[in-house]
């Protein structure tokens, strides 16, 4: 969050300072945490750091391998328009994970005139031997990267060879066995393969038919929700899910056609000529990455490509086909329906009201709205794909629907009549409510010490009156009633801990966001598509759309009134 002040003719010294943490725990190094410790770095050993302006940057939830974070960004443009002296974080890795980007980075604040700190590894740009430091150290960390990244390459080519399945959801069709052998040291290990599943099989060798024979993923997908065929899971199918079928190796024999094909596409193909029989399926590793997105596609170069034990469903030739026309298709532009659009904001956010997930429909590229924007609409894939006979609910202008949106979730986000001072007095009153709650535990505490030197001088007496006597009988039957109030004490101090714990995580949730609702205000026309559904996301649970309405439901931490806002079309 940026919270400097330009003054004019101000000659004071400018510093900036970057936090960041890939997502939020409620603990530990949060971004509050790190610019608190920043703050006083610079106030201790920064000469003049007393007096100079402070530039605050916060990005939480983007990993440092993502480098277009919001508040990164802003410090970027922020730096072109204006001097920093200094830019301050607290580790190397919170500025990023990539040692090109950090060598442009340093590179560009060197060229401003600007010096770097790093208060956790004691980086000081401002002398030769912190500069050298720090490139040295994002040389190691780059290279400790690469040989992880090295080993565990060869660990799966490996593992290729041997067929395995090494886990995960199983494909549709396929179910894991298990097989039990002895490794070299008489340990028994267990190993795991495919094997058909009969009750799923048929309907994969049906998809793959129908396709071939309709040549769209459209046409496949509206016969399978027309016969009410659903997934494993008991869901509808949906295009994307049809073509993750349609396109796994799993399920194509490894004879000599499917393997040339996958050496064209540049995969690593772990088969030697003699074992492709066109009988067993192939198996394949590596094929997603983390990035943006979660299982978002890897390169082909990182695939690879081994021969499994289960039987396959498709010849290679027949394989090969599907693909062709699957790439025909996109050509075409069969691909409308992807949601990783840079177009639509509430992608994964807007519902209709029969459940599915609204989709996004581009119109030609020719059609424009006033403000030069690409128009499109939603529309609900349940409606689309059994032709009106499920659903009927209406489309919806997209551009429309995504400004109304938008401009509601502003207006919540105004610092005098939204929904932020609310937020802020809700966080108030849960604070006074943990401190009166802390005090109480305090007293309670001290009551529970108190009596246990009661019960200890007790016993005390029992030592120097000995075994017997009336006397020591009246002491026990006190010992004992002590001891029950220590225990009834002990329960009150257990219960309001286990309730308080809750109200000072909510309590957090809720600065965190307020936070982002301030953040959200200052920046949004400012952020691309992308960033401005990422921080749509952190407030609002789900839009539903009912033909004539849109019912926003925002976060569970916020009050429950403001659940249901309405936006009439």
């Amino acid at each position: 969050m940026f919270y400097g002040l330009l003054c004019s003719g101000r000659e004071s010294m400018r510093i900036a300072v970057y936090s960041r943490k890939s997502k939020w725990t409620g603990k530990g190094e949060s971004v509050e945490n790190q610019l608190r410790m920043c703050r006083e770095y610079i106030e201790s050993f920064v000469e003049g750091g007393r007096e100079a302006e402070i530039f605050e940057y916060e990005d939480e939830g983007f990993s440092g391998k993502n480098g277009k974070r919001p508040q990164f960004q802003q410090m970027l443009r922020d730096m072109e328009e204006r001097h920093f002296d200094y830019l301050v974080c607290y580790k190397l890795d919170r500025l990023g994970r990539n040692l090109a980007d950090l060598a442009a980075l340093m590179e560009g604040l060197e060229h401003r005139g600007t010096s770097f700190i790093s208060i956790k590894e004691k980086f000081d740009t401002t002398t030769p031997i912190g500069k050298a430091m720090l490139y040295f150290s994002g040389v190691l960390a780059q290279m400790e990267r690469e040989q992880i990244a090295e080993r565990v390459r060869d660990n799966m080519l490996m593992l290729a060879r041997s067929g395995r399945w090494l886990g995960g959801n199983t494909p549709l069709g396929f179910e894991a066995e298990s097989l039990e052998r002895e490794d070299g040291s008489g340990r028994k290990r267990m190993s795991y393969y495919l094997a058909a599943n009969p009750r799923e099989i048929g309907l994969v060798k049906f998809i793959f038919t129908y396709f071939l024979e309709k040549g769209s993923l459209t046409k496949v997908t509206e016969y399978l929700w027309e016969h009410d065929i659903r997934t494993r899971r008991g869901c509808e199918f949906y295009v994307m899910g049809v073509r993750d079928i349609l396109t796994n190796p799993v399920y194509c024999a490894a004879d000599r056609e499917a393997c040339q094909y996958f050496y064209d596409l540049g995969c690593q193909v772990c088969v030697d000529e003699e074992e492709l029989d066109g009988k067993n399926g192939f198996m394949s590793y590596g094929k997603t990455s983390s990035g943006i997105y979660k299982n978002q596609a890897a390169e082909y170069g990182s695939w690879i490509i081994s021969k499994g034990r289960h039987e396959a469903v498709i010849s290679g030739r027949d394989y090969v086909r599907v693909q062709r026309l699957l790439e025909h298709n996109k050509e075409k532009g069969e691909s409308f329906q992807l949601p990783r659009n840079d177009i639509a904001l509430l992608s994964g956010l807007l519902q209709c009201t029969c459940g599915h997930f609204m989709r996004p429909k581009k119109y030609p590229a020719s059609r424009v709205n006033e403000r030069g924007e690409k128009t499109f609409a939603y529309l609900c894939p349940y409606k689309d794909k059994t032709h009106g006979e499920s659903c009927q609910v209406k489309n919806v202008h997209g551009n429309t629907m995504d400004a109304a949106v938008s401009g509601e979730i502003l207006k919540l986000a105004q610092l005098d009549a939204g929904i932020i001072p609310m937020l802020e007095e809700l966080r108030r009153k849960i604070k006074n409510s943990y401190q009166k709650a802390a005090t109480e535990k305090e007293l309670l505490t001290g009551e529970y010490h108190k009596k246990q030197e009661q019960i200890k001088a007790l016993i005390d007496s029992i030592k120097r009156l000995g075994a017997d006597g009336i006397s020591v009988q009246y002491i026990n039957k006190e010992i004992q009633r002590l001891d029950e109030e220590c225990k009834r004490l002990q329960r009150k101090i257990s219960n309001i801990g286990e309730g308080e714990e809750g109200k000072a995580g909510m309590c957090e949730q809720l600065e965190y966001i307020q936070k982002i609702m301030t953040d959200f205000s200052k920046l949004f026309e400012d952020l691309t598509v992308l960033e401005k559904r990422a921080y749509l996301r952190k407030v609002i649970e789900k839009v539903i759309w009912d033909g004539e309405t849109a019912h926003i439901y925002v976060s569970t931490v916020i009050p429950s009134h403001y659940h249901s806002r309405l936006v009439q079309r």
